[in-house]
């Protein structure tokens, strides 16, 4: 779990943590990046009162460093399986049972991501009467590199993955969401098994920068506050980067998928070619729909007309 000014809803979240059901032993592994108001005080009070809590108190680096500088650390504490965890939702008590025992049907040596969706619900944990994204669609390099399907706070990998994504992965200054990557690199390099049965709590709340729309107002809403992010860019620039890092492990159609992206964005009519011929998509087919008029927009562009 990575903190910052999260004393609102930190210790519910903590709490769940500490309540799942489950056989095997769990620690909680927090760094703290540099907060500034009762956040690291909660902390300490429950890792004296739980001797599975590690803290980890440290400057301000950004949410994407990190959550890497975390992997790294329980990475090299020889651990089997890692789960990601925000500071603000909250997790069902069968969470992490349910993900580790799916995982274990496969080979672990072999690198796995398990996902569910999750519930919306708002700052008290009321359910909305919705859920984060469903899969619809075979889940694939093409989809993952233009969508962030799987959030990290529902993500669990196995070991073999948390090494391949710290062995690959450079430096983090062009990575701009840590959950996409992971889940980029678990469909070039392994499996991922998605579980459409909601195991967390996804809190809908005025802090959130960009959460899940609850409606089709709501869902118009995200995207103009994606648009104002600039996020498509952020994301474009994430995969051009993620190309280079991963360049032994995407075979050939990948590489000249990720080619064709860049390279027909130096025109509004190579643009319109590549938006009508495209590998890429997403799970719902009017979110492609959407993918497909930003880049004709010009909206991922990372090189110059």
């Amino acid at each position: 779990m990575s903190t910052y000014n999260g004393e609102k809803y930190l210790e519910r979240q903590i709490d769940s943590i500490l309540s799942q059901n489950i056989a095997y032993d769990i620690d909680l592994i927090i760094r703290d990046d540099g907060s500034s108001d009762e956040t690291v005080d909660i902390l300490k009070k429950y890792q004296e009162e739980n001797n599975n809590i590690y803290l980890i108190l440290d400057k301000n680096i950004g949410v994407v460093k990190s959550f890497f500088a975390l992997l790294e650390y329980a990475y090299k504490n020889n651990y089997e399986y890692y789960s990601f965890s925000d500071q603000d939702d909250y997790w069902l008590p069968n969470k992490v049972s349910i993900a580790i025992n799916t995982l274990m049907e496969y080979d672990n040596d072999y690198p796995l991501l398990y996902g569910n969706c999750s519930k919306l619900v708002d700052q008290n944990l009321n359910d909305l009467g919705s859920v984060t994204q469903t899969q619809r669609r075979e889940i694939t390099f093409y989809n993952t590199a233009i969508q962030n399907f799987c959030p990290g706070h529902a993500q669990v990998i196995n070991k073999k993955l948390a090494g391949i994504i710290l062995d690959r992965t450079k430096s983090y200054e062009q990575i701009y969401v840590h959950d996409l990557w992971v889940t980029a690199s678990a469909s070039v390099c392994g499996k991922i098994i998605f579980d459409n049965e909601p195991h967390t709590l996804y809190t809908m709340h005025q802090d959130n920068e960009l959460g899940f729309g609850k409606s089709r107002i709501d869902w118009i809403k995200q995207h103009i506050q994606r648009m104002q992010k600039n996020e498509a860019k952020k994301m474009a620039i994430q995969l051009q980067y993620f190309a280079e890092c991963y360049s032994d492990d995407l075979d050939g159609e990948a590489k000249k998928e990720i080619a064709n992206f860049i390279d027909s964005q130096k025109s509004f009519m190579r643009r319109v070619i590549y938006a009508l011929t495209t590998k890429f998509y997403r799970q719902k087919s009017k979110e492609t729909f959407m993918f497909k008029v930003l880049y004709v927009l010009g909206k991922y562009n990372v090189v110059k007309n």
